[in-house]
């Protein structure tokens, strides 16, 4: 009863800045016009299927188990299934879009002058699109077909090989680029070279950033794994507690990639300060 209490006391709390964050944050993206690059877009992107938890999923399972607690059975299955639903289509999201980002990155360093032209806000806006409808699609007839629910699990573990290769072959690429970069003995580093340099901090600085948010959604989302050896072990008996707890621990992910990109990332830092300024203003 009181671990109940507390996932919905947490769920509660956490909804509120999960969701003014994460629409901060896209808001900020979205007008700052220094921002509206690719690989911005789709933190954008990543920062509205967290925009999700916090509007849908993290006060959706707060009011099931409150549902629970006051035996309204019938309600709470409804609920609970379109939560998980909704909570499905977010996950697959997030896993796309950080999936896009770690071949952003690679291209980024690899393509050099060359990734301007290849990779724009077109292009990242149509994989936007497909990231939320693709997922959609396979949800809505994995209801009806399990064979393609059974697909959206081979697409996950296609998409966490992909990140891993290509966060791999970014940070070779980097150290490739950095030696050919770094001015030889005594040589002066000329303008070119010390322009290049600084490129490199920053992007080394956005893919160390990237891996940490790639990190903590590992990290937060081991608890589903945990869940299902605990449902499927033969002295499960509806171990609710348990349950809740570890879905508060997924949906706490979608309140600290905010903070990451807020703590990481200057320039997202600065646009955000300046639209809470001008909120202030308002007030």
């Amino acid at each position: 009863m009181n671990g109940l209490m507390f996932s919905v006391i947490i769920n509660f709390i956490l909804a509120v800045p999960t969701a003014a964050a994460n629409a901060l944050v896209i808001v900020a993206i979205l007008t700052t016009s220094s921002l509206r690059k690719p690989s911005y877009l789709l933190l954008a992107n990543l920062a509205l299927s967290d925009l999700g938890v916090g509007l849908f999923c993290q006060p959706g399972f707060a009011v099931i188990i409150i549902m629970k607690l006051f035996e309204d059975v019938e309600f709470s299955i409804f609920l609970l299934l379109s939560v998980i639903v909704v909570a499905s289509q977010l996950s697959c999201v997030s896993v796309l879009t950080i999936t896009a980002i770690s071949v952003d990155r690679f291209m980024a360093i690899r393509l050099k002058m060359r990734y301007r032209s290849v990779v724009t806000l077109r292009r990242v806006s149509f994989f936007c699109v497909f990231s939320w409808v693709a997922p959609l699609v396979t949800i809505v007839t994995g209801i009806f077909d399990m064979r393609n629910a059974e697909l959206g699990v081979v697409g996950l573990t296609v998409c966490l090989v992909v990140i891993v290769v290509f966060y791999t072959m970014s940070f070779r690429a980097l150290k490739i680029h950095c030696a050919q970069t770094q001015p030889q003995g005594n040589q002066q580093p000329n303008s070119t070279t010390q322009s290049n340099a600084i490129d490199v901090l920053k992007y080394r600085k956005l893919l160390k950033t990237m891996i940490i948010i790639v990190v903590v959604i590992l990290v937060c989302y081991l608890p589903i794994f945990g869940l299902l050896a605990i449902m499927l072990h033969p002295a499960y008996h509806d171990k609710y507690h348990i349950m809740w707890g570890m879905m508060s621990i997924v949906c706490a992910n979608s309140t600290l990639n905010p903070v990451i990109y807020v703590t990481r990332m200057k320039d997202i830092r600065e646009a955000c300060v300046q639209i809470l300024r001008k909120l202030f203003r308002c007030m």
